[in-house]
């Protein structure tokens, strides 16, 4: 029996190397870029490789791990070949996640020809296979579940109790992870990466999500003491491998649910308070990174969601309720006090790490500015979150003075963003016109040996760099649109509560009772108020903002929203 399993063990591992140099004879490696000039693999020679490992896979015992580990392996890169050439981004929230490529019809035909036996052998594996196995299992149920359309396997998962196993498992998972981190033992956060991964696949519809809440995922999520418990001593690293898996599923199924799902919604709610230690942790640090932006990105997009479909953070008990309201307070002023730690991004970079960063303090703040919007409620007289002053010598705290720089910066990053993104449109339609040198940089990007290439492949990697770049713009010119919109939002509705609610205040305004300390406010700073609006707010500056609301150089939608709230500043001015 150990001879036989170490037979296949080590011909599996054949196979696994034999397909892996397969898939990077025709494609860059680490990507599903084809490679130029590179042969055709023979038609349905993917198709017979997939069956051919499907089989394996089905005939290894459940006891020779590390052949079943090899085969999935393998037929991963055989799935990764097969993919078809649509990408698909998933816009979770705030939070831009990278979707699974949709695997070809007739690999995923080749899949479920063989029914319940290949599925239920996957999900025993991710259930109780060893740890490489389980990891690699989830992940082939990942890809497979982002291409069944009809949702087969979700059904199966479901009427069988593996998905509910999955989710009640995470306690486990919880548990394993506490023990794991403090002997150095990373296996577990793997396996927990790969079953929350699986998990937002799964979130990604609306079928798919309401399968998960009624399975109890969130209350799963908020029992994860580990994010609150994890040891002063491990790595930043391993907090961003904890925090990003849970609140990428868990906005992720909050945008499947829609904005009404009350359920959702105080779910929700109870989980940011559970682990609001956490998030203020993240809201708070000063050492930033990559990794620190994109739990930051995460935080404040599921904070700003919350914010944007329930009035408070609230609960049906009345304790829980108030700590919960406590809790929003807090998390409110961390939130807003990043408006003055994070700057907006500079000029443009071509390296991979700086783009990323750049655009996610951009969505950083843009999430920030859309829980502002919230914040202030919709009626008359608004929450205000910024003081009336607009001098330099007042402008440390949160005040107009803020709000106006903030705009300022966004008009000038869009307005370089948006020539750079010209320039790129232009340099992708004329590559063939570009020097040597300069194809040559940009396929190096694509292809780290692309001075092996050939002048045509060249050619072709530094339009894709271009392109890559081209689109990283247009996220970028999408995100300042929706900031711009905020600003001005916010901008529009302080000015109007300060000079016509507060210039001489009474004490109610349309039937709602003003706040107690505007009945006491200074006057003569209203008035100071009125008198520099048209300082700050100038002319020019204010055309600024039209002209970049009738901008078409991108694929962003154009804002008349916030050309009309420019119209009724003018108006607020020129009183």
């Amino acid at each position: 029996g150990q001879a036989l399993s170490g037979l296949l063990s080590s011909a599996s591992g054949c196979v696994v190397l034999l397909i892996q140099q397969l898939r990077y004879t025709t494609q860059i490696p680490n990507t599903d870029i084809v490679l130029e000039g590179s042969d055709p693999l023979p038609p349905g020679l993917l198709q017979t490789m997939t069956r051919n490992l499907v089989e394996a896979i089905i005939q290894c015992g459940g006891n020779m791990q590390q052949a079943r580990a090899h085969l999935y392996a393998a037929l991963l890169h055989c799935l990764k070949m097969s993919v078809s050439n649509d990408t698909t981004d998933v816009k979770l929230g705030g939070a831009i996640a990278q979707g699974y490529q949709i695997v070809d019809s007739d690999s995923l035909a080749v899949l479920c020809s063989y029914g319940d036996i290949f599925i239920e052998s996957l999900c025993k594996d991710a259930s109780t296979g060893h740890g490489v196995t389980k990891i690699l299992a989830f992940s082939l149920l990942s890809i497979i579940l982002s291409a069944d359309s009809y949702q087969n396997w979700l059904k199966h998962l479901t009427n069988k109790g593996y998905l509910k196993h999955f989710i009640e498992s995470i306690n486990i998972d919880n548990q394993n992870l506490l023990l794991g981190l403090s002997s150095d033992n990373i296996k577990p956060l793997f396996i927990y990466e790969a079953k929350l991964a699986f998990l937002s696949q799964i979130a990604q519809t609306e079928v798919g999500a309401n399968t998960l809440l009624e399975a109890g995922i969130i209350s799963r999520l908020s029992e994860l003491t580990i994010l609150h418990q994890l040891p002063i001593s491990s790595e930043l690293y391993q907090q961003h491998l904890l925090v990003q898996p849970a609140f990428t599923l868990l906005t992720s199924l909050l945008t499947s649910l829609g904005s009404k799902h009350v359920v959702a919604n105080r779910q929700a709610s109870h989980f940011v308070c559970v682990h609001s230690e956490l998030i203020s942790s993240i809201v708070k640090d000063s050492g930033r990174n990559k990794h620190h932006y994109q739990d930051l990105c995460v935080v404040t997009s599921l904070l700003a969601w919350l914010r944007a479909h329930q009035h408070d953070l609230q609960h049906e008990d009345v304790a829980v309720s108030i700590q919960l309201q406590s809790t929003g307070t807090q998390l409110q002023r961390h939130l807003i006090n990043l408006l003055h730690t994070l700057s907006l991004p500079g000029k443009c970079t071509s390296t991979e790490t700086d783009l990323e960063v750049q655009t996610l303090k951009l969505q950083i703040v843009t999430n920030v500015t859309s829980y502002c919007v919230s914040a202030m409620g919709n009626k008359n007289v608004i929450n205000a979150l910024f003081s009336p002053e607009l001098g330099s010598k007042k402008a440390h705290g949160n005040s107009l003075s803020l709000l106006i720089s903030l705009l300022q910066k966004a008009l000038e990053g869009s307005s370089h963003h948006s020539d750079t993104y010209s320039q790129l449109i232009h340099k992708a339609l004329h590559v063939n016109q570009l020097s040597t040198e300069e194809q040559r940089e940009l396929a190096a990007h694509i292809a780290p040996d692309s001075d092996k290439c050939s002048a045509a492949q060249r050619t072709k990697y530094a339009g894709l760099r271009l392109e890559k770049l081209a689109e990283s713009k247009d996220k970028e010119l999408t995100l300042y649109t929706q900031l711009i919109e905020n600003l001005v939002y916010i901008v529009w509705r302080h000015v109007h509560y300060y000079t016509v609610h507060c210039k001489d205040p009474v004490e109610t305004v349309g039937g709602e009772p003003l706040p107690k300390k505007l009945l006491s406010s200074n006057h003569d700073g209203i008035k100071q108020l009125t008198r520099e609006l048209p300082l700050h707010l100038t002319e020019p500056f204010l055309k600024k903002i039209v002209d970049f609301c009738s901008n078409k150089n991108t694929s962003a939608m154009t804002s008349s929203f916030a050309s009309a709230l420019v119209r009724r500043i003018r108006k607020l001015i020129a009183v």
